[in-house]
């Protein structure tokens, strides 16, 4: 009788076999919700504005227009970072025990990890704030910056991690290329290289963390370069 197996800490996800496992960040999954309502906040900081001519008076008693921007960036950003972050705090050993209260196990992280995870949701949330002030500022409707924040990351991310939906390796390029590969940052299972378990999203993603967050913050940069450039070339 022969076999073989993988020497590692336990894996979990699909095709894991290890039922009866969760993760930190399973109990998170709120992200999206909240995710929705700060893009609909965030678009409607600026594109309220527009709508009822109010950026005239703003524009004219602040006349450098990039500092107007910057100013509603900072604000809406550090806002929802902070809301995020207390949230986020509060869910992960909330949700840690009531999962071990139901006799599911959650493999140990360390506290670097954890602290990652948790202020990775916030700075999610907080860039996607930003994103989506941009996008409004750009687009000057609210309905339809509101439609392009949340396909290009919220659809872009359902897309990417529920099997079958997309040809087999669409999603992860769409976990690798579009603002959804941010949620990478959320990761608190490590990959081995000697397991030969398939590492699939939501519990794995093809980015490490940092690198999926590092996306996420180019968009934000260019959508802000791009607003920032048409709202000192357009009228008011």
């Amino acid at each position: 009788m022969t076999g073989s197996g993988d020497i590692a800490s336990l894996v979990t996800g699909p095709g894991s076999g290890s039922g009866g496992t969760g993760t930190i960040e399973e109990h998170l999954v709120g992200t999206f919700a909240g995710l929705i309502a700060v893009i609909v906040v965030a678009t409607t900081f600026i594109t309220a504005e527009y709508r009822r001519g109010l950026i005239r008076i703003t524009l004219a008693a602040s006349p450098r227009r990039g500092r107007v921007l910057a100013a509603k960036a900072v604000v809406i950003g550090l806002v929802t970072f902070v809301m995020g972050l207390v949230t986020a705090a509060i869910a992960v050993p909330a949700g840690v025990q009531l999962s071990h209260d139901q006799g599911l196990y959650i493999p140990p992280v360390s506290w670097l990890t954890a602290v990652r995870v948790v202020v990775g949701t916030a700075a999610i949330l907080a860039v996607g704030a930003v994103i989506a002030l941009a996008v409004g500022t750009i687009l000057r409707r609210s309905a339809a910056a509101i439609t392009a924040v949340i396909v290009g990351v919220v659809l872009m991310y359902i897309l990417g991690v529920i099997p079958g939906v997309l040809p087999s390796g669409a999603g992860e390029w769409l976990l690798r290329l579009t603002p959804a590969a941010g949620f990478a940052i959320q990761q608190s299972s490590p990959v081995y290289p000697q397991v030969a378990n398939s590492y699939l999203p939501p519990d794995c993603y093809p980015l490490a963390p940092w690198a999926g967050f590092a996306v996420l913050c180019g968009y934000a940069v260019l959508a802000m370069g791009l607003a920032l450039f048409l709202l000192r070339r357009r009228d008011a």
